[in-house]
């Protein structure tokens, strides 16, 4: 009941953070609704914590926002004390003290393993059960990512293109593509992406 319990103050949590950048960027739900496609009266009900929107719609939100999706995860004001810094190029994150996000309804936990979204790359690492055929959502974003199979079997599609991959194996492409993906095999599977710039 504890971790239930956790999962959905954490949930909740990034919620208010959508808000707080809303405003702290100066702009009205109607902004975001026109350039989301969303109702102004559903992204009030997502900024409460009332509503259970997919990881798709989230991903419109911050793009109305013009924020990485991952950036929910990361609260500026304590961000030092998650990150253990031997020196300002050298930065550590320990494995205890990821940003993950764990959402409501999703087979998908990610994590991030960089430290913030300032440099040059964004690189989680994900853990998914397996999900059923055409109930994964379409993503595209600016950049290029790389994606790394450690376990299980994933699929990807990119445009009309279907690739199957078992563990050990790899796959790039411009992320600009209409790209989804999913958990394809029976069991967990584990897979690490490489995003640059930072854009998801």
């Amino acid at each position: 009941m504890k971790n239930s319990t956790e999962e959905s103050k954490k949930e909740f949590q990034i919620f208010e953070r959508i808000k707080k950048v809303r405003l702290a960027k100066g702009m009205s739900l109607r902004e975001i609704s026109q350039k989301a496609g969303l109702s102004e009266n559903y992204l009030s009900q997502v900024e409460n914590g009332k509503a259970n929107p997919s990881i798709g719609t989230i991903k419109k939100i911050t793009d109305a926002l013009a924020l990485p999706f991952i950036a929910l995860l990361i609260d500026e004001e304590n961000n030092k004390r998650s990150i253990s810094q031997k020196s300002k190029r050298v930065k550590i994150v320990k494995a205890n003290e990821r940003k993950t996000l764990i959402y409501p309804g999703s087979l998908r936990k990610a994590s991030l393993l960089t430290p913030d979204l300032q440099g040059m790359l964004e690189v989680i690492i994900t853990v998914e059960r397996p999900e059923p055929e055409n109930n994964e959502e379409w993503y595209s974003h600016e950049g290029e990512e790389f994606g790394l199979i450690l376990e299980g079997r994933y699929e990807v599609t990119v445009g009309d293109e279907v690739y199957e991959l078992d563990e050990g194996d790899s796959i790039c492409f411009p992320s600009h593509l209409l790209h989804k993906m999913r958990n394809s095999g029976n069991k967990p599977s584990k897979t690490i992406w490489v995003i640059t710039p930072p854009s998801f």
